[in-house]
């Protein structure tokens, strides 16, 4: 049989295409057709959302009588939601009605052509309006079979010894227990009716039974599975529960959540109470605002009212503490809706996103969220599959610095790191490689305001792999310590060894100054936000240090202040400490080195250490001879962080990062 041909579509006439499934048996072979139509026009149709897995196309879909090669997620998709046909006394499983006896899908593996990249880039461009005008979005996170061979993939099955223990008996009992609550029977959850009719998937049953009780505002020791042991913090976990929990930690853990191309392709969606996003594995499906329920009465209690059962619900149960890591994408996702209501999803809200998330192409951890951001952003950032990966990067990287007049963002950029997979300059974002704050970083609150009054003005540069900011020379790093240093039972001491072991005795009178620089003069406070130490809080790392310097650190045996520990964590953390040719004490990144150079620049609220690339210069018209640099990363330098070096006779210096 010959493979299927697309037509050319028509990109200044928005054309798509749309797939029509038709109906036939489960084991059937898939057959559909495919139908041109103009986007404007508001054709009927659903979309698909899914991982597209590993990139073997070994699975057949007929279209229009010709084969076209599919991923197996694809085609698993395609079959449970096809329409069946309805034959006598049978039931009808399908999301469609049954009088249409088709399905209208759009779904990116069969609509577009992804050997065709002109046509690839013109449809990504459309495929903000795609999904909001599609009539529901159904997500496909895998069959049953593929979430329980994960489970044991993971070893969590290994975490249900408990199960060897629970009798026949014991086991009959849950799941006539599951059967009289008919969980999935209570909107907005769901379950299609051939679920209920025959045997029952316990291990399902549970987890969506699981998500319902999480919705009724209980505490946690009133929750069903719980079994309290005495009147103080003593549960147990009803053994067969543990088969629900895993599955749900199953279901919360598919490719699918991680997907970059996830975020926008719900948030664009419109569900309505009639036509809810669904989350479908296998005949299941759960309504995804029902999940996102879930998650904000889980942190509701575990987090608020229950927070004495929290080490004991979570912290002793791998199988609860993996939850409430895995239904963290439903808080995210919370937030990012947010901001796209109300207009605020720029690029640093589209890297935010990103976090641990995971795309086939790189080019999709921008274009995968292009369609959220502004119209100015997602016009400057056009979509051309035949761009390169680093070009892409650098132009989305400049988008943010200039949203923004300022460099804070510089905080996640490659550095001067080895694992450059992407030949980046040092100054780039790698937006494939989601980068964590470091403890340097500030979180753009506005603590510190080494340049106050500056925007960056970002002048245009010949040489794209370039950036040319304003700065002021603040020096060099003439001495570092050791990062092991931190480990020391006592690092204020430690500290001052090594500046004696310099002969700068005079930096070291005031233990206090260490402390801040240590601690990078800043802490949260208790409305959870950033603070400067204030003198109270000096008093608490006094008490912090007199007790590791005297009691060699036991900071894990009670009674201990939890903040003495907080403080001791973050004290131990990786970072360097040091002292530069004007004599200034800091802290920054372990990757810092002697000659690094220290900056204070125009958009930044920290001064930045440099690395002078000797022997080169931009050469050419107005930037010929700027001293070039790569970047290291951020620092706190003690008493330069508020203004104190910039004065309004300033002259500032055009300098080029790499």
């Amino acid at each position: 049989m010959a493979a299927y041909v697309y037509d050319k579509l028509d990109p200044s006439r928005k054309q798509i295409r749309i797939c029509t499934i038709h109906p036939g048996p489960f084991e059937d072979p898939i057959k559909c057709s495919l139908s041109t139509v103009l986007l404007d026009d508001n054709p009927r149709y659903e979309t698909l959302s899914y991982a597209w897995g590993a990139p073997v196309f070994d699975h057949t879909v007929l279209v229009d009588g010709a084969v076209l090669k599919v991923t197996r997620s694809l085609h698993d998709a395609l079959r449970y939601l096809r329409p069946r046909k309805k034959y006598f006394g049978a039931v009808d499983e399908s999301p469609w009605d049954i009088r249409d006896a088709t399905a209208v899908l759009w779904a990116d593996a069969i609509c577009i052509n992804q050997a065709d990249l002109d046509e690839r880039s013109s449809q990504v461009c459309l495929m903000g309006d795609i999904y909001r005008r599609g009539a529901r979005l159904h997500v496909w996170i895998g069959t049953v079979e593929e979430i329980r061979e994960d489970l044991r993939q993971a070893n969590i099955d290994k975490q249900m010894d408990a199960l060897d223990l629970v009798t026949p008996e014991q086991f009959s009992e849950f799941k006539m227990f599951l059967l009289s609550h008919e969980p999935t029977r209570s909107r907005p959850a769901a379950l299609s009716s051939a679920a209920l009719s025959g045997d029952v998937d316990a291990d399902v049953m549970g987890a969506l039974e699981i998500l319902k009780v999480f919705t009724e505002d209980k505490h946690v020791q009133h929750l069903p599975f719980f079994n309290p042991l005495s009147a103080d913090t003593d549960l147990e976990l009803h053994k067969p529960w543990y088969v629900g929990l895993a599955m749900l930690l199953g279901i919360l853990t598919q490719p699918w959540w991680k997907r970059v191309w996830a975020v926008q392709e719900v948030l664009l969606s419109a569900p309505t109470s009639s036509q809810p996003t669904l989350i479908r594995f296998s005949h299941y499906k759960i309504s995804l605002a029902y999940c996102n329920n879930v998650r904000a009465y889980f942190l509701k209690h575990l987090l608020g009212w229950c927070v004495e059962w929290y080490p004991i619900v979570v912290g002793s149960n791998a199988l609860l503490y993996r939850l409430n890591e895995a239904s963290g994408f439903l808080t995210t996702l919370t937030n990012f809706s947010r901001c796209y209501e109300n207009g605020n999803f720029d690029m640093t809200v589209a890297y935010h996103s990103l976090g641990s998330r995971e795309a086939t192409i790189p080019h999709d951890y921008i274009y995968g969220l292009r369609a959220l951001m502004a119209n100015s952003l997602s016009s400057t950032l056009k979509v051309d599959y035949r761009q390169s990966v680093s070009s892409l990067y650098v132009e989305a990287t400049r988008a943010i610095f200039k949203a923004h007049n300022s460099l804070e963002y510089i905080d996640v950029a490659v550095g001067v790191d080895a694992d450059n997979r992407n030949h980046l300059p040092s100054w780039c974002i790698e937006w494939s490689q989601h980068q964590k704050y470091n403890d340097l970083s500030y979180y753009g609150e506005g603590l510190f305001s080494a340049a106050p009054g500056y925007l960056h003005p970002f002048h245009a540069c010949e040489e794209s792999s370039s950036l040319l900011i304003d700065a002021l020379a603040q020096g060099a790093i003439t001495s570092s310590n050791s990062p092991a240093q931190a480990t020391a039972g006592d690092p204020v001491h430690a500290v001052v060894e090594w500046m004696e072991s310099i002969g700068q005795h005079q930096v070291i009178q005031n233990t206090d100054i260490i402390l801040r620089v240590l601690m990078r003069d800043w802490h949260i406070g208790t409305d959870l936000r950033f603070r400067r130490l204030s003198p109270q809080y000096i008093e608490l790392l006094r008490e912090w240090r007199d007790f590791t310097s005297h009691n060699n650190r036991q900071l894990n045996k009670p009674p201990i202040k939890s903040s003495l520990r907080d403080i001791d964590s973050r004290m131990r953390r990786p970072q360097r400490l040091f002292l530069t040719s004007h004599g200034l004490l800091g802290v920054g990144p372990t990757t810092l080195m002697e000659g690094d150079c220290l900056f204070i620049a125009k958009g930044s609220e920290s001064p930045l250490l440099l690395r002078p690339i000797h022997g080169s210069a931009i050469e050419g018209g107005q930037q010929e001879n700027l001293p070039k640099y790569q970047f290291v990363g951020r620092c706190y330098v003690h008493g330069i962080m508020d203004g104190e070096a910039v004065t309004a006779d300033t002259e500032w210096q055009t300098i080029c990062l790499h």
